[in-house]
Protein backbone atom coordinates (compact mmCIF):
# COMPACT_ATOMS: atom_id res chain seq x y z
CA UNK A 1 0.00 0.00 0.00
CA UNK A 2 2.60 2.32 0.77
CA UNK A 3 4.74 1.77 -2.25
CA UNK A 4 1.40 2.27 -4.31
CA UNK A 5 0.78 5.78 -2.11
CA UNK A 6 4.32 6.80 -2.75
CA UNK A 7 4.41 5.69 -6.70
CA UNK A 8 0.99 8.01 -6.69
CA UNK A 9 2.91 10.84 -5.16
CA UNK A 10 6.21 10.55 -7.48
CA UNK A 11 3.82 11.11 -10.42
CA UNK A 12 1.85 14.39 -8.82
CA UNK A 13 3.22 17.46 -11.06
CA UNK A 14 5.03 20.31 -9.53
CA UNK A 15 2.96 23.53 -9.13
CA UNK A 16 5.90 26.31 -10.29
CA UNK A 17 6.22 23.40 -13.09
CA UNK A 18 2.17 23.67 -13.91
CA UNK A 19 2.42 27.75 -13.65
CA UNK A 20 5.09 27.66 -16.41
CA UNK A 21 2.83 25.66 -18.66
CA UNK A 22 -0.34 28.51 -17.79
CA UNK A 23 2.10 31.30 -18.82
CA UNK A 24 3.04 29.49 -21.94
CA UNK A 25 -0.32 29.62 -22.88
CA UNK A 26 -0.80 33.02 -21.98
CA UNK A 27 2.01 34.48 -24.04
CA UNK A 28 2.58 31.65 -26.66
CA UNK A 29 6.26 32.36 -26.47
CA UNK A 30 9.21 30.39 -24.37
CA UNK A 31 11.10 33.39 -23.89
CA UNK A 32 8.15 35.96 -22.62
CA UNK A 33 6.56 33.43 -20.39
CA UNK A 34 9.92 32.87 -18.80
CA UNK A 35 10.39 36.67 -18.14
CA UNK A 36 6.79 36.69 -17.32
CA UNK A 37 7.94 33.74 -14.61
CA UNK A 38 11.17 35.36 -13.80
CA UNK A 39 12.98 32.02 -14.92
CA UNK A 40 15.30 31.76 -17.56
CA UNK A 41 14.01 29.92 -20.90
CA UNK A 42 16.28 26.75 -20.66
CA UNK A 43 14.34 26.42 -17.40
CA UNK A 44 11.25 26.64 -18.10
CA UNK A 45 11.38 24.64 -21.11
CA UNK A 46 12.99 21.59 -19.27
CA UNK A 47 9.86 22.28 -16.72
CA UNK A 48 7.42 21.50 -19.33
CA UNK A 49 10.04 18.33 -20.89
CA UNK A 50 9.68 16.74 -16.92
CA UNK A 51 5.46 17.35 -16.82
CA UNK A 52 5.44 15.85 -20.40
CA UNK A 53 7.25 12.60 -19.23
CA UNK A 54 5.35 12.57 -15.58
CA UNK A 55 2.07 12.97 -17.73
CA UNK A 56 2.81 10.61 -20.43
CA UNK A 57 1.20 12.85 -22.29
CA UNK A 58 2.60 15.58 -24.92
CA UNK A 59 1.77 19.03 -24.07
CA UNK A 60 2.89 20.74 -26.88
CA UNK A 61 4.05 19.84 -30.79
CA UNK A 62 7.75 21.62 -31.32
CA UNK A 63 9.28 22.31 -34.68
CA UNK A 64 11.96 24.43 -35.21
CA UNK A 65 11.20 27.61 -33.18
CA UNK A 66 7.76 27.78 -33.11
CA UNK A 67 5.15 25.29 -30.95
CA UNK A 68 1.21 24.64 -31.13
CA UNK A 69 -0.51 23.03 -28.13
CA UNK A 70 -2.29 19.76 -28.39
CA UNK A 71 -5.80 19.35 -27.60
CA UNK A 72 -4.58 17.25 -24.19
CA UNK A 73 -2.14 19.67 -23.36
CA UNK A 74 -5.03 23.01 -23.63
CA UNK A 75 -7.21 20.74 -21.71
CA UNK A 76 -4.48 20.01 -18.82
CA UNK A 77 -3.83 23.38 -19.05
CA UNK A 78 -7.29 24.42 -17.88
CA UNK A 79 -7.23 22.04 -15.19
CA UNK A 80 -3.54 23.53 -14.40
CA UNK A 81 -5.31 26.96 -13.54
CA UNK A 82 -8.34 25.61 -11.61
CA UNK A 83 -5.20 23.58 -9.31
CA UNK A 84 -3.12 26.98 -9.01
CA UNK A 85 -6.34 28.92 -7.87
CA UNK A 86 -7.36 26.00 -5.22
CA UNK A 87 -3.66 26.04 -4.25
CA UNK A 88 -3.73 30.42 -3.85
CA UNK A 89 -6.85 29.66 -1.67
CA UNK A 90 -5.44 27.50 0.59
CA UNK A 91 -2.60 29.58 1.01
CA UNK A 92 -5.20 32.38 1.72
CA UNK A 93 -7.24 30.16 3.60
CA UNK A 94 -4.75 29.86 5.94
CA UNK A 95 -3.32 33.06 6.17
CA UNK A 96 -6.64 34.37 7.46
CA UNK A 97 -6.99 32.02 10.71
CA UNK A 98 -4.88 34.30 12.27
CA UNK A 99 -5.93 37.29 11.01
CA UNK A 100 -8.92 37.31 8.77
CA UNK A 101 -8.83 40.84 7.42
CA UNK A 102 -4.91 40.67 7.16
CA UNK A 103 -2.88 39.80 3.79
CA UNK A 104 -3.46 40.99 0.26
CA UNK A 105 -6.66 41.39 -2.47
CA UNK A 106 -6.46 41.70 -5.90
CA UNK A 107 -9.48 44.08 -7.17
CA UNK A 108 -10.49 45.05 -10.66
CA UNK A 109 -12.41 47.84 -11.39
CA UNK A 110 -13.73 49.18 -14.43
CA UNK A 111 -12.38 52.74 -15.67
CA UNK A 112 -15.64 54.23 -15.31
CA UNK A 113 -15.95 53.66 -11.21
CA UNK A 114 -11.92 53.68 -10.69
CA UNK A 115 -11.04 57.18 -10.64
CA UNK A 116 -13.54 57.88 -8.85
CA UNK A 117 -13.80 55.25 -6.15
CA UNK A 118 -10.46 53.53 -5.99
CA UNK A 119 -8.61 56.12 -3.97
CA UNK A 120 -10.83 56.78 -1.41
CA UNK A 121 -11.54 52.73 -1.23
CA UNK A 122 -7.68 52.55 -0.07
CA UNK A 123 -7.75 55.72 2.64
CA UNK A 124 -10.93 54.01 4.00
CA UNK A 125 -8.66 50.62 4.41
CA UNK A 126 -5.78 52.28 5.52
CA UNK A 127 -7.73 53.45 7.83
CA UNK A 128 -9.76 50.73 9.38
CA UNK A 129 -8.03 47.92 7.35
CA UNK A 130 -4.43 48.65 8.14
CA UNK A 131 -3.47 45.11 7.98
CA UNK A 132 -4.84 44.34 4.42
CA UNK A 133 -3.13 45.53 1.07
CA UNK A 134 -4.99 45.89 -1.78
CA UNK A 135 -3.78 45.71 -5.58
CA UNK A 136 -6.18 47.40 -8.60
CA UNK A 137 -6.54 46.84 -11.61
CA UNK A 138 -8.46 48.78 -13.77
CA UNK A 139 -9.73 47.10 -17.20
CA UNK A 140 -13.14 46.43 -19.00
CA UNK A 141 -15.75 44.10 -18.21
CA UNK A 142 -15.33 41.78 -20.50
CA UNK A 143 -11.52 41.37 -19.53
CA UNK A 144 -12.05 41.08 -15.70
CA UNK A 145 -14.11 38.40 -15.93
CA UNK A 146 -11.85 36.61 -17.85
CA UNK A 147 -9.55 37.56 -15.37
CA UNK A 148 -11.90 36.77 -11.94
CA UNK A 149 -12.32 33.35 -13.69
CA UNK A 150 -8.76 32.73 -13.60
CA UNK A 151 -7.88 33.92 -10.14
CA UNK A 152 -5.90 36.67 -11.26
CA UNK A 153 -8.05 38.78 -9.56
CA UNK A 154 -9.82 38.32 -5.81
CA UNK A 155 -12.95 40.44 -7.12
CA UNK A 156 -14.23 43.15 -9.24
CA UNK A 157 -15.94 46.42 -8.87
CA UNK A 158 -18.45 46.75 -11.74
CA UNK A 159 -21.70 48.94 -12.90
CA UNK A 160 -24.55 46.21 -12.94
CA UNK A 161 -26.56 44.28 -14.49
CA UNK A 162 -23.82 41.73 -16.02
CA UNK A 163 -25.94 38.46 -17.50
CA UNK A 164 -24.42 35.01 -16.63
CA UNK A 165 -21.37 35.41 -15.20
CA UNK A 166 -21.65 32.68 -12.82
CA UNK A 167 -20.00 34.87 -9.43
CA UNK A 168 -21.19 35.57 -6.62
CA UNK A 169 -23.25 38.74 -6.82
CA UNK A 170 -23.77 41.88 -4.53
CA UNK A 171 -25.33 45.15 -5.12
CA UNK A 172 -23.52 48.30 -3.19
CA UNK A 173 -25.42 51.36 -4.39
CA UNK A 174 -26.54 53.23 -7.00
CA UNK A 175 -24.97 55.97 -8.90
CA UNK A 176 -27.48 58.91 -10.69
CA UNK A 177 -26.80 59.79 -13.96
CA UNK A 178 -26.75 63.60 -14.39
CA UNK A 179 -27.00 65.77 -17.88
CA UNK A 180 -24.60 67.55 -18.77
CA UNK A 181 -23.88 69.92 -21.96
CA UNK A 182 -24.50 73.06 -23.80
CA UNK A 183 -26.97 74.84 -20.69
CA UNK A 184 -29.87 75.48 -23.49
CA UNK A 185 -29.62 72.22 -24.82
CA UNK A 186 -30.04 70.66 -21.41
CA UNK A 187 -32.71 73.07 -20.10
CA UNK A 188 -35.34 72.16 -22.71
CA UNK A 189 -34.50 68.38 -22.13
CA UNK A 190 -35.02 68.81 -18.38
CA UNK A 191 -38.25 70.87 -19.31
CA UNK A 192 -39.85 67.21 -21.31
CA UNK A 193 -37.56 64.60 -20.92
CA UNK A 194 -38.09 64.16 -24.67
CA UNK A 195 -35.28 63.57 -26.93
CA UNK A 196 -36.77 64.78 -30.16
CA UNK A 197 -36.18 68.19 -28.35
CA UNK A 198 -32.32 68.05 -29.15
CA UNK A 199 -31.10 68.27 -32.63
CA UNK A 200 -29.50 64.80 -34.44
CA UNK A 201 -26.08 64.15 -33.63
CA UNK A 202 -26.24 65.85 -30.46
CA UNK A 203 -25.94 63.03 -28.10
CA UNK A 204 -22.22 62.57 -26.90
CA UNK A 205 -21.41 58.68 -25.27
CA UNK A 206 -18.28 56.52 -24.71
CA UNK A 207 -17.78 53.25 -27.00
CA UNK A 208 -19.02 50.29 -26.97
CA UNK A 209 -16.86 48.38 -24.81
CA UNK A 210 -17.23 50.74 -21.93
CA UNK A 211 -21.01 49.52 -20.39
CA UNK A 212 -21.30 53.22 -19.00
CA UNK A 213 -22.93 53.71 -22.24
CA UNK A 214 -25.22 50.38 -22.39
CA UNK A 215 -26.24 51.92 -19.13
CA UNK A 216 -27.13 55.19 -19.77
CA UNK A 217 -29.18 54.48 -22.77
CA UNK A 218 -31.01 52.12 -20.72
CA UNK A 219 -31.38 54.04 -17.46
CA UNK A 220 -32.24 57.40 -19.80
CA UNK A 221 -34.76 55.61 -22.22
CA UNK A 222 -32.34 56.65 -25.13
CA UNK A 223 -33.85 55.53 -27.96
CA UNK A 224 -33.65 57.43 -30.45
CA UNK A 225 -30.28 56.53 -32.34
CA UNK A 226 -30.28 59.61 -34.87
CA UNK A 227 -29.58 62.09 -31.57
CA UNK A 228 -26.37 59.94 -31.25
CA UNK A 229 -23.18 61.68 -32.66
CA UNK A 230 -21.60 59.03 -34.09
CA UNK A 231 -18.20 60.02 -32.67
CA UNK A 232 -17.44 58.25 -29.36
CA UNK A 233 -15.11 58.58 -26.57
CA UNK A 234 -12.64 56.32 -24.69
CA UNK A 235 -13.20 58.42 -21.60
CA UNK A 236 -15.50 60.41 -19.58
CA UNK A 237 -12.44 63.20 -19.89
CA UNK A 238 -13.27 63.31 -23.80
CA UNK A 239 -16.20 62.69 -23.37
CA UNK A 240 -16.76 65.81 -21.62
CA UNK A 241 -14.01 67.62 -24.00
CA UNK A 242 -16.12 66.48 -27.09
CA UNK A 243 -19.43 67.76 -25.52
CA UNK A 244 -18.07 70.77 -24.88
CA UNK A 245 -16.40 71.61 -27.74
CA UNK A 246 -19.56 70.54 -30.30
CA UNK A 247 -22.22 72.05 -27.74
CA UNK A 248 -23.95 68.52 -27.40
CA UNK A 249 -25.00 66.50 -24.58
CA UNK A 250 -24.06 63.88 -22.48
CA UNK A 251 -24.64 62.16 -19.10
CA UNK A 252 -22.07 61.17 -16.41
CA UNK A 253 -22.26 59.18 -13.42
CA UNK A 254 -22.58 61.04 -10.26
CA UNK A 255 -19.46 59.73 -8.86
CA UNK A 256 -17.23 61.09 -11.41
CA UNK A 257 -19.07 64.73 -11.08
CA UNK A 258 -18.53 65.24 -7.21
CA UNK A 259 -15.08 64.33 -8.17
CA UNK A 260 -15.64 67.48 -10.03
CA UNK A 261 -15.54 66.32 -14.01
CA UNK A 262 -16.63 68.47 -16.41
CA UNK A 263 -15.95 71.74 -13.89
CA UNK A 264 -14.59 74.35 -16.01
CA UNK A 265 -15.92 73.05 -19.26
CA UNK A 266 -18.58 75.16 -19.32
CA UNK A 267 -21.05 73.08 -18.95
CA UNK A 268 -24.27 72.89 -17.46
CA UNK A 269 -24.39 69.93 -15.19
CA UNK A 270 -28.09 68.79 -13.47
CA UNK A 271 -29.33 66.20 -11.69
CA UNK A 272 -32.37 64.20 -13.77
CA UNK A 273 -35.73 63.08 -12.28
CA UNK A 274 -36.75 59.23 -11.90
CA UNK A 275 -34.63 56.60 -11.43
CA UNK A 276 -32.31 57.20 -13.62
CA UNK A 277 -28.93 55.51 -12.15
CA UNK A 278 -26.58 52.53 -12.51
CA UNK A 279 -26.48 49.55 -10.13
CA UNK A 280 -22.74 49.61 -8.55
CA UNK A 281 -22.00 45.72 -7.55
CA UNK A 282 -19.05 43.62 -6.15
CA UNK A 283 -18.68 39.72 -7.80
CA UNK A 284 -16.13 36.86 -6.41
CA UNK A 285 -15.84 33.53 -6.83
CA UNK A 286 -17.94 31.37 -4.62
CA UNK A 287 -14.76 29.13 -4.16
CA UNK A 288 -13.11 32.08 -2.40
CA UNK A 289 -11.92 31.38 1.10
CA UNK A 290 -11.92 35.36 1.16
CA UNK A 291 -15.86 35.79 2.00
CA UNK A 292 -15.56 37.66 5.40
CA UNK A 293 -13.05 39.62 3.74
CA UNK A 294 -15.66 40.70 0.41
CA UNK A 295 -17.92 41.35 2.59
CA UNK A 296 -16.34 44.09 4.74
CA UNK A 297 -15.13 45.72 1.57
CA UNK A 298 -18.27 45.82 0.40
CA UNK A 299 -19.83 47.41 2.96
CA UNK A 300 -16.76 50.33 2.86
CA UNK A 301 -17.78 50.88 -0.75
CA UNK A 302 -21.28 51.19 0.21
CA UNK A 303 -20.69 53.60 2.81
CA UNK A 304 -18.62 55.51 -0.31
CA UNK A 305 -21.26 55.50 -2.74
CA UNK A 306 -23.97 57.07 -0.37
Amino acid sequence: MDSAVSLTHSRLPNLKHLQYLVALDKHQHFNHAAKACFVSQSTLSSAIAKLEEQLACQLIEREHKSFVFTSQGKRIVAMAQQLLLSANELVDYAKQQSCPHSGSIRIGCIPTIAPYLLTDLVHECQQHLPDLKLYLREDTTENLLVQLSQGDIDTAILALPIANHGFVEKVLGQDAFFIAGASDKVDSFLKSYDYVTLPEQSVFLLNQEHCLTEHAISACQLKDVSRINSFSASSLATLVQMTAFHQGITFLPSMAVKKGIGMGQGLSIQPMEGEVYRDIGMLWRASSQRQATFELLSDRVSALLD
